[in-house]
Parts: C-alpha cells; structure tokens; sequence
C-alpha cells in the first residue's frame, strides 16, 4: 500500500508541467530520447531525495525552510531563469538517435539534479501530498517501499512521456525545432522570473 502511494506521489511531482518538465521535453526533441529520459532521472531523483525528507525528517528541516524561503525561492529562480537563457542562445541540431555520448548523458542528469535541488520547498508538496494519503511522517521503516514507489511512478511516466515525443521527433524539421525550443527556453524564463519575483511577495 505505502508503494503504491509512493507511486502516487511520483506521478503527481512528475507531472509534465514547470520549467524543469519542458526542458526535459526540448531535450528529448532536440537530442533524442534517452537525452530527454536521462534528465528526467535527474529531477526524479531529487524527488525521492525530498520526498524522504519529508516522510521522517522534516521536523528538523522545517526552520531552515521557513527562515531562508526568500533565499531559497530567488536562488531557484536564477538557476531555472540561467537555463532557459542557455537554451535560447544555443542551437542545436537534431541529433542521431543512435549517438553515443556518456558524458552528455551524464551532464543531462547533473543539469536537472542542481536546478531540482534549488527547490527545497517541494518537500512541502510532499508533505500535503503525504496527508491526502493518509501517510504517517513520522513511519521511518515505510521509508524504502515510499521512495521506490516515487522513482517507480515518476519514472514509468517519462517513459512514456519521452516515449511519445519521440515518436514526432522523426518528424521534426531543423525550423520547427527551433520555434520550439525558443518557446520552450521562453516559457522556462518565464518560469524563473516568476519564482523570483515571487520571494518579494508576502504571504
């Protein structure tokens, strides 16, 4: 039962919406799907990461999310704002599938880790996500089946998700990618500049 609300949660955060989903997205467009797939790994594994933070030690971590929350929120907006910034300026042809590149792979993963980790306040998703479910925060040895069901639900759903892009990526000529990606490097901004901003904002 505590896997499958894991598996909940994991659908829920990964949802393909935010600026860390789009540039997933434009990833698996612009550089294939395993691209596209690698970087969504990386957001999920921040996901398990706050999610098990949430699940038995939030108490220990609430203070310092509350009094650095300003922080927190200008910190992630500069990072998201710096993305969308990067993949305006860069072009990038459609690359071949078949393409080896590790190191790509393994910057597509750390790229999503850092921008993800700038966004503590998701273990306040978790933390509500939690209640609905009926999930004790305080239930350390459900810990394992809850981060299982995360990686398992987040993960199967951006298979899919990158799985389907694909499939039109064939399609895709060099100006339609573009127009693309500069919509998806715009909105991404957008989404940066908004987090900022949002820190000014009292509650």
């Amino acid at each position: 039962m505590h896997l499958l609300d894991g598996v909940i949660c994991g659908v829920i955060l990964s949802l393909p919406f935010g600026p860390l989903a789009i540039y997933c997205m434009e990833k698996t467009l612009s550089e294939g799907r395993y691209k596209g797939f690698i970087s969504s790994l990386g957001m999920i594994t921040v996901d398990v990461f706050y999610g098990l933070i949430a699940l038995f030690g939030f108490r220990y971590v609430e203070g310092l999310l509350r009094d650095y929350q300003i922080e927190i929120k200008i910190v992630s907006g500069i990072l998201i704002l710096g993305l969308g910034y990067k993949i305006f300026r860069n072009r990038k042809e459609i690359k071949n599938i078949v393409e080896e590149d590790h190191f790509g792979y393994i910057r597509s993963y750390i790229t999503t880790i850092l921008v993800a980790f700038a966004n503590p306040l998701s273990v306040f998703t978790f933390i509500g996500l939690f209640a609905i479910l009926g999930v004790s925060t305080d239930v350390k040895h459900i810990s394992i089946k809850i981060a299982l069901g995360i990686l398992i639900g987040g993960g199967a759903q951006w298979f899919g998700i990158t799985g389907a892009l694909s499939r039109y990526r064939q399609k895709i000529t060099f100006e339609t990618l573009e127009t693309l990606r500069h919509y998806a490097s715009v909105i991404i901004m957008l989404g940066g500049v908004a987090i900022t901003l949002s820190s000014f904002i009292k509650n």
